[in-house]
């Protein structure tokens, strides 16, 4: 049988868009639901201090020094630590609720911690900020997971979240657990639970969204990157599946496609409160977030 070429041409839009997606997404790694960072750890993004100024500035860098920062803290003395990610220009569209006051919240893949130290600073009640503990609890892909030495399986993951705890004096609990085996019985029930930038990374984000669900009694807000030209494809919910081969991403969803993936969790009521960019530091665009609002 004779072969063929097959020859695709689409607009220079869809183009770069495509290429800006795969550029954002594979860059992905590091830890459960959060990208590495294309510095090494520990250099100074720009907001922070160039040279200690006082002995308390130097205290605190040498703190922050040598640990993978995905999330961007202000420790107070000008110490802003040298996070991938800083949300703090984009929290408002996170739609959180100005005082927490009564509220029992969940902060889901804390990481660093950004999220629940904010939700203490609101005035929550409590905050639990749940999180794996080693790297070899991350949703790894087998063929990847074989690539690594048992040294680098045990390596933990988010050690800053307790650094920035101990100089912020936050009373947040670190909870180690892990997303597929989250439950009432393990966590107790929530008024506020917060999931950001995880699904991508797990082999069944559909169970995890029905664990979460299980422990919410108030709302969930959510926040995750999609792909808006997934949601061309009609009624249909598409996604396109990655397998976990590069920097453990298994999935880019279509906006409209975990809308449907929160409902079917058993999340009745689901609003889309918001989409915006979130771009890491070292880029320059990167795919749009939505940000959901969901109540049983």
């Amino acid at each position: 049988m004779p072969g063929f070429e097959l020859v695709v041409h689409m607009d220079d839009a869809i183009a770069d868009r495509l290429t800006r997606l795969k550029s954002a997404i594979t860059g992905n790694g590091a830890s459960a639901g959060r990208p590495k960072q294309p510095a090494t750890a520990g250099t100074a993004p720009p907001s922070a201090v160039a040279s200690p100024a006082n002995p308390k500035q130097e205290h605190l860098l040498r703190q922050i020094a040598g640990v993978q920062w995905y999330h961007t803290l202000d420790l107070g003395e000008g110490v802003v630590t040298p996070g991938f990610f800083d949300h703090r220009p984009v929290l408002a569209h996170y739609h959180l609720p100005e005082s927490l006051k009564g509220m029992r919240v969940l902060d889901v893949a804390t990481y660093n911690g950004f999220w629940a130290f904010e939700f203490e600073r609101r005035g929550a009640d409590e905050v639990i900020a749940l999180d794996i503990d080693r790297v070899e609890e991350i949703d790894w892909a087998p063929a990847e997971r074989a690539r690594l030495t048992q040294e680098e399986l045990k390596k933990p993951v988010g050690t800053g979240f307790e650094i920035a705890r101990s100089i912020l004096g936050a009373k947040v609990k670190r909870e180690v657990l892990n997303i597929y085996d989250l439950s009432p019985a393990r966590v107790g029930m929530f008024d506020l639970v917060f999931l950001g930038d995880l699904l991508l990374h797990l082999t069944n984000p559909v169970k995890a969204l029905q664990n979460v669900c299980s422990v919410t009694r108030g709302s969930l807000l959510i926040s995750e990157m999609f792909d808006p030209y997934l949601d061309r494809s009609g009624p249909e919910k598409a996604l396109h599946y990655h397998g976990g081969h590069e920097d453990h991403v298994w999935w880019t969803f279509g906006r409209t496609t975990l809308e449907q993936m929160i409902q079917d969790a058993g999340f009745q009521h689901v609003e889309l409160l918001d989409t915006f960019d979130l771009t890491p530091r070292g880029y320059t665009k990167s795919p749009p977030h939505a940000l959901f609002r969901a109540r049983k």
